[in-house]
């Protein structure tokens, strides 16, 4: 009864956040978040129950010029002694003359309790910005015969680079018909400077919600991601079906006429006992839909599928007599 009514309350919470006035989108975007939760929370690490790594690859807007394009790549996996898991990412991101490369470790502890587990997880890591200054373009510059000149007091025609910390904090409950994340990033870290250009650091909360149901041999796996940087909002609402070896579903991003930007499109299969290929198509439905060819994400998993920790020799007890 406790679950279940934790479940119904759960979900009236997320009705409540998805109607409220909310505005505004975030500017990083990922669909494939739905097959790898680490990505969004460090709390996820090693629940797997085993070596669990992902490639991922978004081509966002495609057919704009020095368009966003992202790389991911992660690992976790369980350990068992220190009664958690930890795990390692590293992410590219390059938009036009600007790139960001990142680096993180983490880990999280997981207690089993009388409704599901709970994990507590700490991600900490670096991000470094660069600026290419000689592709950028402004009104009164001079672009000719290989001269660089933006005319601007502040924009430099070379290149700029500066390095700031990282880090998340996560929390996931798992219970047996509901899961529940929530993840913090950056909160209260200040900005920092560039060679007198101020940067911000994003702070970003994540809030995900899913309920598996069960009909016969399919798997229906409906979610809501509740995401905010504090100064706009962004949702989600999705729904995977999985049957046996494939799956498929649909997420719509957004909520009102302010907000909606995309329907996604997403699918995949496990190709054998290890891998599991994914691939997600944002359609626009902004008024970029007009000069944007979409969005395309491609993630590859591999799990080892094997027990980590298990067959390993019994603590040894030192015995005094024996000696």
């Amino acid at each position: 009864m406790r679950i279940k009514a934790l479940s119904i309350l759960t979900m009236i919470s997320m009705v409540i956040l998805v109607s409220s006035s909310l505005f505004g989108q975030l500017r990083t975007q990922n669909s494939l978040y739905l097959v790898d939760l680490y990505q969004i929370n460090p709390a996820f690490g090693g629940l797997e129950r085993s070596l669990h790594a992902n490639f991922n690859y978004r081509d966002q807007w495609s057919g704009f010029d020095q368009n966003p394009v992202h790389l991911k790549v992660n690992a976790h996996l369980p350990l068992y002694l220190l009664e958690g898991g930890a795990g390692i990412s590293m992410q590219t991101d390059k938009l036009g003359g600007l790139s960001m490369n990142s680096f993180k470790v983490s880990y999280n502890n997981i207690r089993k309790t009388a409704f599901g587990i709970i994990s507590g997880g700490l991600g900490l890591g670096f991000t470094t910005t660069n600026l290419d200054g000689s592709v950028l373009l402004t009104p009164e510059g001079i672009y000719e015969n290989n001269t660089i000149e933006h005319n601007d007091p502040i924009l430099v025609s070379e290149g700029l680079s500066g390095t700031r910390l990282d880090y998340d904090l996560g929390i996931f409950i798992g219970m047996e018909a509901l899961d529940i994340s929530l993840s913090l990033s950056n909160l209260f870290l200040p900005k920092f400077d560039v060679q007198n250009i101020n940067i911000t650091n994003p702070n970003i909360v994540n809030l995900f919600i899913r309920k598996p149901l069960f009909i016969r041999d399919l798997v229906f796996v409906p979610s809501v991601l509740i995401k905010t940087d504090f100064l706009s909002y962004q949702t989600e609402i999705s729904c995977l079906i999985k049957n046996g070896s494939v799956f498929g579903g649909l997420s719509l991003r957004g909520y009102s006429k302010r907000s909606f930007d995309s329907v996604v499109f997403l699918g995949g299969i496990k190709i054998n006992t290890n891998y599991t290929l994914s691939y997600s198509y944002d359609a626009g439905i902004s008024s970029l839909r007009t000069i944007s060819q979409g969005v395309h994400e491609v993630n590859v998993s591999y799990n080892l599928n094997k027990l980590i920790g298990v067959g390993l020799p019994p603590e040894i007890i030192y015995n005094p007599r024996n000696l």
